[in-house]
């Protein structure tokens, strides 16, 4: 499974933002560009609803606007956004 990670950029709706892109693990089978849309698709974010499709344009600025985020790259829809499972991530470790 390949993994970024990265800060929130533009929030899109309640679902989907825009990742600015700072590292990506080492052995990924895609290649991803400075910035990615991401399809949220389960989180662990506590903040946030258990259910993202539940969630708000409004809750995801709040609660993870700037922030770094891990993104766990499940599938690429047809436009190019990445279906993905999101976490706050550790800046150290990643």
């Amino acid at each position: 499974m390949d993994i970024i990670w990265g800060n929130v950029g533009k929030v899109l709706s309640g679902q989907i933002f825009e990742l600015n892109v700072t590292h990506k693990k080492d052995g990924n089978k895609n290649d991803y560009s400075e910035i990615e849309k991401i399809n949220i698709i389960q989180t662990d974010i506590m903040s946030l609803p258990v259910d993202p499709k539940e969630c708000t344009k409004e809750q995801i600025e709040e609660n993870l606007g700037g922030t770094f985020v891990k993104c766990e790259i499940k599938d690429k829809e047809n436009d190019g956004t990445l279906t993905s499972v999101v976490s706050h991530s550790g800046q150290g470790g990643y």
